[in-house]
């Protein structure tokens, strides 16, 4: 199993700065804040080379979505292109429902994050989007055509904790046969019951046979260590972040433990070949 510490290998940013067209109730922007605003294609070059001068191996480049669902990205191609011609950094994009894939693929983005929802009145009326759930089965099918490494993310109970749509997201995200799936939960607004979110965790296990594991953005509350125990239990690929307990609840269950600094949607044997660097492992338990 790896233990995740993305930072400072992963430098985020923001194209949008703080602001987003969608404002759902369980974000409203607040999540952009831990991300450098970038808001124009020369801003986002010189992120770039502030991301390699402080030696991150990656760049994900994020913002808040339009009323489509999408990254209003396309103006900032050119300055990914220069970017990673001139740093090397993987690319990473949490690109939402962009269907050009292939203008990504040229521009160099090496792994496409995309967060699926499998219910539709939570996106008409919750996130108030104007798109449908068969649009993520379509971003995820042409991401696999054209980009290195697709990863699937699932926000368990966006909709106010409740679990609707999120067995169907996982069956989509399957059935795309992407290479890694994040499961998340929200951290401030209203957190599914743990019994719940541990059957969703189980379904994603039974069904998706790529990368699984728990993401960075997930609930810092009492279920913390247990929902990680869990995950170690059920054979989750990765913690992102995990409780320095849960690396010894691992370990005493005899599951070897790898520490990488790194997103968690990359394994050793699962990086984009475009990139130089390889997967450092710092600590190996036993």
């Amino acid at each position: 199993m790896f233990s995740y510490r993305p930072k400072p290998s992963v430098y985020s940013v923001s194209i949008t700065g703080h602001r987003c067209e969608l404002g759902c109730r369980h974000c409203q922007g607040k999540y952009l804040l831990g991300m450098e605003p970038v808001e124009d294609p020369e801003s986002l070059l010189e992120a770039f080379l502030r991301a390699k001068e402080k030696g991150a191996k990656s760049i994900l480049i994020s913002g808040g979505f339009d009323k489509r669902g999408r990254l209003p990205v396309m103006d900032f191609m050119g300055a990914i292109r220069q970017g990673k011609i001139r740093t090397g950094l993987v690319v990473e994009m949490h690109s939402g429902l962009i269907k050009e894939a292939n203008k990504l693929r040229d521009s160099g983005v090496d792994a496409l994050l995309l967060d699926v929802i499998g219910d539709q009145e939570t996106i008409d009326e919750y996130l108030g989007g104007a798109w449908s759930t068969v649009d993520y089965a379509d971003v995820l099918r042409e991401g696999k055509r054209h980009i290195p490494l697709v990863a699937a993310h699932i926000l368990v109970g966006v909709k106010e904790g409740k679990i609707i749509g999120e067995f169907k997201a996982v069956d989509m995200i399957a059935e795309a046969n992407v290479d890694a799936l994040s499961i998340l939960t929200p951290m401030d607004a209203k957190s599914p019951e743990l019994d719940e979110l541990v059957r969703v965790m189980g379904y994603a296990r039974d069904r998706f046979r790529g990368h699984l594991t728990l993401g960075c953005m997930r609930t810092r509350g009492k279920d913390r260590q247990e929902i990680e125990e869990v995950a170690v239990d059920l054979g989750f690929d990765g913690i992102a972040n995990p409780l320095n307990s849960t690396l010894r609840y691992a370990e005493s269950a005899g599951v070897q433990v790898k520490e990488v600094e790194w997103c968690c949607v990359f394994t050793p044997n699962r990086i984009p070949k475009s990139t130089k660097d390889p997967l450092d492992v710092h600590r190996e338990g036993k």
